[in-house]
């Protein structure tokens, strides 16, 4: 299952966005939208490189203007960031990977693992599948 099917670098490339690494304080990485910049805190493993580009992408590819520096929360926030996460568990585990591992006996972590994502990723991912297949099951729309 070690199959890393997106890699977040190739699309911020493509993008023309660079990332910028430095020691950064209370947070893995953050987009700046007025520079146009990706900031990554140094010395991240692989998975929490990818976890975390991939949630900064996310931001860009969602439109986010106003990310926030230094732990300021309020529900505009909150809600971005939750947007953020489960765009980025769906870009990272595809619906095929995580049949896989619904069928799988293997602990949590470990998948997470195999799938090249953290365990709050792999959270983020069967929450969003759980929202996708509610807005299926949603009655809300009736076909004549």
């Amino acid at each position: 299952m070690n199959t890393y099917t997106y890699d977040p670098q190739t699309e911020l490339d493509d993008l023309g966005v660079p990332v910028h690494y430095l020691p950064l304080r209370d947070m893995l990485a953050a987009w700046d939208a007025e520079r146009r910049k990706v900031y990554c805190t140094q010395g991240l493993g692989p998975i929490q490189k990818r976890c975390a580009l991939t949630h900064e992408l996310a931001h860009i590819a969602l439109g986010h203007h106003r990310c926030t520096y230094g732990g300021a929360t309020n529900v505009a926030t909150l809600a971005q960031e939750r947007a953020a996460e489960l765009w980025a568990a769906r870009r990272l585990i595809t619906v095929v990977q995580l049949a896989i591992a619904y069928d799988s006996d293997l602990p949590k972590s470990v998948l997470a693992r195999e799938l090249g994502v953290t365990p709050r990723i792999f959270r983020a991912r069967i929450l969003a599948e759980e929202e996708d297949e509610q807005r299926w099951l949603s009655p809300r729309e009736t076909f004549h």
